[in-house]
């Protein structure tokens, strides 16, 4: 006799599709068991109510086939909760994807699209305290999860907040809820859940964790007593022990270095590793050179800046991106220490060579390119010997407007450039006086308005 097993669904989402075949690949979650589980299958596109039979047809099978697996020879019936209920969402769903791949308003040329990738069984503006508690959690899971992997930040937030309310033990909702909080700058926040999630999850990971943040956060004292009380258990640690070679970096100590010849002495491999894509060359003193993007690419031998922010983005070199102002700034100590770690244990192919005579270089190109304009167009005027640049000829005409808007303000217009101008001394004309004919208004249309 077959079990009967219980599941209830909890989300699906599209993950590709193919017009070609008319076929969707399509990844549902539901909970059985108290556990929650995930299926991936195709389901061909078709009339909304045959894709809802094919859906929770092929749903059934594989939840019956992925029992017997774990179970054994063990023959199982699957049972959906809320059948009817079920069915009337998966059908809007289906029906909803299907006229945005029939839509007639796609602009020429513009490919058939699904744009409703995901869809919620519960909506999060719907009552689910009806719902059993095991049930709620995975429904406010996957509300969180939702926003989480998409990186909305900002919209995981209240969800997180319910996920860890429904239960206090769930360790990797605090985790997302601090990680989200410090992505929308929410700092103090962040590192209280922070210190929440090692305390319930108690685990290396957690603790490596709260570490990093509180070290992010400047706050070194307790990032380096986490660090030390981790070794205390686990002598060859490398997280831990970068981690203290991190907080001796960031205060200037040069101990870092020894500290990080030790390590990869242990584990050169993982360290180079860990240097090219986790370690931060961030200096935390105001006693630094600031360098533009067109400086530190003279400094680092770059011939186009394009090639330099594009390693920046990637992560690749120490940079600053300010995302108020869309402004990429270097610092000069920053890319020095980079440099000598890279060629220290060989992360990179080659060798990082730096230029820094160029950065010198560079500003007198720039100072002289502001002062030419001007002596230019001085020698130009009165000599004309020497024809003016592309540059110089447009800095010149912004000046001129510039003083010519001044002078109008001042209400002593200047003449325009090229503009005829009679130099001789003329008398101020006398004001002459137009006489302007009245010409009766006329007579507004509709009830006439009551006079004194």
């Amino acid at each position: 006799m077959a079990i009967t097993k219980d599941l209830s669904l909890v989300a699906v989402e599209i993950r590709k599709w193919d017009l070609e075949t008319n076929k969707i690949g399509i990844t549902s979650f539901f909970v059985m068991d108290n556990q929650e589980k995930s299926l991936e299958f195709i389901v061909n596109i078709m009339q909304p109510p045959e894709m809802v039979e094919e859906f929770l047809g092929k749903l059934r099978y594989e939840a019956e086939l992925k029992l017997k697996s774990e179970n054994g020879t063990d023959e199982f019936s699957i049972n959906f909760e809320n059948e009817t209920f079920l069915r009337q969402k998966v059908y809007n769903y289906f029906k909803r994807i299907t006229s945005e791949l029939n839509s007639t308003k796609r602009k020429k040329g513009q490919p058939r699209m699904i744009f409703t990738t995901h869809m919620d069984i519960y909506n999060e503006t719907q009552d689910i305290t009806f719902l059993q508690q095991r049930l709620q959690f995975y429904v406010v899971l996957n509300w969180s999860r939702k926003y989480y992997e998409r990186e909305e930040f900002k919209k995981a937030v209240e969800p997180l907040r319910k996920l860890i309310k429904i239960n206090p033990g769930y360790g990797p909702g605090y985790q997302m809820l601090a990680r989200s909080l410090k992505k929308i700058r929410k700092y103090d926040e962040a590192m209280r859940y922070y210190e929440r999630y090692a305390e319930v999850e108690n685990t290396t990971e957690a603790w490596l964790d709260l570490a990093k943040s509180y070290r992010k956060g400047k706050v070194f004292d307790k990032s380096e007593a986490i660090y030390n009380r981790i070794l205390a258990d686990d002598p060859k640690n490398p997280e831990a022990r970068i981690g203290i070679a991190q907080i001796r970096y960031a205060t200037q100590d040069q101990e870092y270095i020894k500290l990080l010849d030790e390590i990869f002495k242990d584990s050169p491999d993982w360290t180079r590793s860990w240097l090219k894509e986790e370690f931060n060359f961030r200096i935390y003193t105001n006693d630094k050179m600031g360098l533009s993007p067109n400086q530190a690419a003279k400094f680092m031998g770059y011939d186009k800046i394009f090639d330099l922010t594009q390693r920046a983005f990637r992560n690749e070199i120490p940079s600053h991106f300010n995302p108020s102002r869309a402004r990429l700034s270097f610092f000069k100590e920053e890319l020095e220490n980079w440099a000598q770690m890279m060629n220290r244990f060989n992360c990179l192919p080659g060798e990082v060579k730096l230029y820094p005579d160029r950065i010198h270089a560079e500003d007198a190109e720039m100072d002289e390119a502001e002062a030419a304009p001007a002596q230019n167009a001085s020698t130009n005027n009165d000599s004309g010997s020497k024809n003016s640049t592309k540059v110089e000829e447009i800095l010149t005409q912004l000046r001129a407007r510039k003083a010519q808007r001044l002078a109008e303000a001042s209400g002593n217009p200047q003449p325009r450039k090229n503009q005829p101008v009679n130099l001789t001394h003329q008398k101020p004309a006398k004001p002459q006086t137009v006489e302007v004919e009245e010409t009766p208004a006329k007579r507004k249309r509709g009830r006439p308005r009551k006079t004194d």
